[in-house]
């Protein structure tokens, strides 16, 4: 959306400029002594007219020629920084790592280049607005349902979030409207829905990488284990992507395993898609990699002091050894 205010007496010419300008444009007409309050009045990204005060991003220009290049400037402004947005997401947000999620943001762009209105439809604990970060490159204005919304806004995409499935969103004009769901809406709405975390396990350590990198733009380093990363692709993960950053960055503070572990299991939000037995599986072998791990580390690589240790026999020590690539 751009942000353009121009004088009366060139109103015609401007409008056969942003025929040909792929942005929405917000504009307002000056004349005379209104001049100052309405340059006041928003933040602009043009101005035809007179340079009196400093602003940050307005370009000042006095002559047509000079309106249509800053018109082009902008656009091409916004739109890289639609790019370095969308980049940055796809670089950084966890909610969108991973080569299976890619499909349906994917689903989710083709869904918003081809109709005016859709629902995103997803468990709790799904990140949506990262959807929609992505397709509108940041731009948009962001409700919760109430009754009483808007009608008047500048943002060329509304969207409204925790609206229930038979909500009938009002009309925007000439502004695209996407909604967020729990359910899919009982009303004739196309949308899509995203799948919870336990059907894409296979982007859950792209999802780490991303935490990791975040974190690395903070100055801050961390290592996670193999192991440990294992345990978190079995997990099911009933609280989706909230859950999932709020226990990985809660493990990262932690050394011990078994801690990690704790962390993992610990306020559990439901049972539904978890396979115990792998799970239980997993998690075993990553604790018991880090005990013999730390009693070879304790008995200076002396199998037999680690046997003592572990309360462990010396053939199935060496068996572990081997099995865990420790020898």
């Amino acid at each position: 959306m751009l942000k353009v205010l121009v004088r009366k007496d060139i109103v015609d010419a401007f409008k056969d400029m942003i025929t040909k300008i792929p942005h929405d444009v917000d504009w307002d007409l000056y004349e005379g002594e209104d001049y100052r309050d309405k340059v006041l009045a928003e933040k602009w990204d043009v101005i035809f007219g007179e340079k009196i005060f400093e602003m940050d991003d307005t370009v000042f220009v006095q002559t047509l020629r000079e309106l249509e290049l800053a018109l082009k400037y902008v656009v091409s402004k916004k739109d890289y920084e639609s790019l370095r947005t969308k980049y940055n997401l796809l670089l950084y947000t966890p909610e969108l790592q991973g080569a299976k999620i890619k499909e349906t943001l994917f689903q989710v762009q083709k869904f918003y280049n081809s109709y005016p209105v859709f629902a995103l439809v997803s468990e709790k604990g799904i990140h949506k607005h990262a959807y929609v970060d992505f397709v509108t490159g940041g731009n948009y204005l962001s409700l919760t349902y109430h009754e009483d919304l808007p009608i008047n806004t500048g943002a060329s995409t509304v969207f409204i979030d925790d609206a229930p499935p038979d909500f009938q969103p009002p009309s925007f004009s000439g502004k695209k409207v996407i909604l967020g769901m729990n359910l899919p809406p009982k009303i004739d709405i196309p949308f899509v829905v995203i799948p919870p975390l336990r059907e894409r396990r296979m982007d859950i350590p792209y999802m780490l990488d991303g935490v990791l990198r975040s974190l690395q733009l903070q100055g801050k380093t961390f290592k996670i284990d193999d192991g440990l990363v294992k345990v978190l692709t079995s997990y099911h993960w009933p609280g989706n992507t909230q859950e999932f950053l709020e226990k990985t960055y809660e493990i990262l503070t932690l050394k011990d395993p078994a801690e990690q572990v704790k962390s993992v299991v610990s306020d559990l939000k439901g049972t539904k898609g978890i396979d115990l037995k792998e799970f239980v599986e997993t998690v075993v072998e990553f604790v018991e990699k880090k005990m013999i791990e730390k009693a070879l580390e304790e008995s200076e690589g002396n199998r037999k002091k680690a046997c003592e240790i572990l309360n462990m026999n010396y053939k199935t020590l060496s068996y572990k050894i081997k099995k865990y690539g420790l020898g």
